[in-house]
This record gives structure tokens, sequence and C-alpha cells, in this order.
């Protein structure tokens, strides 16, 4: 299986690589939104804004537990959901689990795709190439030397 992302002109200026992502919300109805591919992430973590969309039950974070990064600690809640992505075929690809939520809207524009997902596949970000994939099962990937 194939799941190819892209590279996105963000707000600030920057392109940065995400992949689209859908996640059932409590009334049923599937939401897309844009996950930033941070491979320096432990977790996958959805924004604020996604989680107003999405009205999920959330519970508090393990006492002594905190979403940490580059800006330090970030108020967060857990959220029980099944993120679902499209392969280049048009299949979905589901994987369900406990994700971590920013309560603050200014934490991030974008969610967060971590290591916990990324790591069931081979990623290859390349800006030369402008090529974002994920792939997995019969898949596989060859780096050759460039004529």
């Amino acid at each position: 299986m194939v799941i190819a992302g892209s590279w996105q002109l963000c707000d600030d200026g920057l392109t940065r690589p995400v992949l689209r992502a859908s996640i059932r919300a409590s009334d049923g109805t599937l939401i897309a939104d844009d996950f930033l591919i941070d491979s320096g992430a432990d977790r996958t973590v959805f924004s604020a804004a996604l989680m107003v969309r999405l009205q999920l039950p959330t519970r508090n974070l393990d006492s002594g537990t905190a979403l940490c990064g580059v800006g330090g600690q970030t108020d967060s809640v857990l959220v029980s959901a099944t993120v679902q992505f499209l392969t280049q075929a048009g299949h979905p690809v589901r994987i369900h689990g406990e994700f971590a939520a920013f309560t603050d809207p200014t934490a991030t524009d974008l969610s967060i795709l971590g290591r916990d997902i990324s790591d069931l596949f081979d990623l290859i970000i390349s800006r030369r190439q402008s090529q974002i994939l994920m792939i997995a099962g019969d898949h596989r990937y060859r780096v050759e030397l460039g004529e």
C-alpha cells in the first residue's frame, strides 16, 4: 500500500510535509485534517481546532505526564479515535489508538503525525522530488544512483 502526502505552503510562508487523514467525529461523520509529519514527535497529536470539530470525549493525561516539545510543555488531553488514511488506490487504512490532543488553540495550526503511526510504515519525505510517501504491505522502495 502507498499513502501519498504533499508539501503544503503554510500561513507563515514555509512549506511543510503533510498527510491528509480523517477521524470519525462524535456524530459519525468523517472529519479530514492535514497532519504535519514530525519524525521527532513520539506521538500523534490532534490540534485543538480539530478537537472542537470532532467533539469526542477526552480524558486527562496520567499524573506526572505532559506533552512537551521545543516550545515547552503544552496543555493536552487524551482521546480514543481512529485515524484513517486513503491509499493511492483509494482504499482506507485505519489506525485505532489513544492519541493526544492540544487544548490550547495557539499551540499549533496543524495536527501532528508522530512516530506512533509513522513507525508502522516506511516513510519517505523528499523535498527535492516533491514526494511524501508512507509505504507498507506489498510495496517496496529502492534507492538508485542517479545519472
